[in-house]
């Protein structure tokens, strides 16, 4: 019976054989598929590596840039003391430190503070005073300026004080003439806390500025600090 059993399975050999087939194949399809799939997978991981890499050093690319290291304010010139280099990512329009002639020299477009990054927008070619503007120095008694301080860049109406000791007549006191209105601080020398004069530079309107040197040669001038918002140049 042995002899028989060991026959049949040496015919099913041949057969298997003979049809270009072994009993096992299946098994080894499904080892080959699995080893195609696992070698897509580590191919795609691969890829995926590479391309975050990739991103990943383009984000931190770092280039020097200018940034404020001293207040500026609008309408002033721009010094090579007041910016400093720094290396910065992802600073799109920052102006590079190697073209620092950008803005060296320059007047500051908008109010520049410390630590901000500067671009080409924020400064400009365009001289102070500009076209239709002009410069105007007044010399204040301290009771006449806000006694928290005036800084460059501040925004203020100019008013006409009543002449003589008499202090004026109630009409000049309840509607006294606005000589500039949302005129820019450029300058200030002194302080109102310390006593004596306050010297004070303004960036008024051309067709202002004959009438406020005269109210302020006379010393009939006091100035009253805005905003913005209210109407500044």
């Amino acid at each position: 019976m042995a002899t028989t059993v060991k026959a049949k399975k040496a015919g099913n050999d041949v057969s298997s054989i003979l049809s270009g087939r072994r009993i096992d194949d299946r098994g080894l399809r499904t080892k080959s598929r699995r080893t195609g799939l696992a070698a897509v997978a580590a191919a795609l991981m691969v890829a995926c590596g590479l391309g975050f890499a990739l991103l990943l050093s383009q984000a931190g690319e770092k280039i020097s840039v200018l940034v404020v290291a001293e207040p500026v304010a609008k309408g002033h010139v721009v010094e090579r003391a007041d910016l400093v280099s720094k290396e910065v990512a992802g600073a799109d329009g920052a102006i590079k430190t190697a073209n620092s002639a950008q803005a060296i020299g320059k007047v500051a477009a908008v109010d520049l503070v410390a630590g901000q990054i500067l671009t080409d927008n924020m400064v400009t070619s365009d001289p102070i005073p500009g076209a239709g503007m002009a410069t105007v120095g007044l010399s204040l008694d301290p009771s006449r300026v806000p006694s928290a301080g005036l800084k460059a860049g501040s925004i203020v109406d100019v008013i006409a004080v009543p002449a003589g000791k008499s202090g004026g007549t109630d009409d000049e006191l309840e509607t006294p003439p606005i000589l500039a209105k949302g005129a820019q601080v450029y300058s200030v020398d002194g302080a109102a806390t310390e006593g004596g004069g306050v010297l004070v530079t303004l960036i008024v309107n051309a067709t202002d500025s004959a009438r406020l040197a005269a109210y302020s040669t006379s010393g009939r001038v006091a100035i009253v600090e805005t905003s913005a918002s209210d109407g500044g140049q």
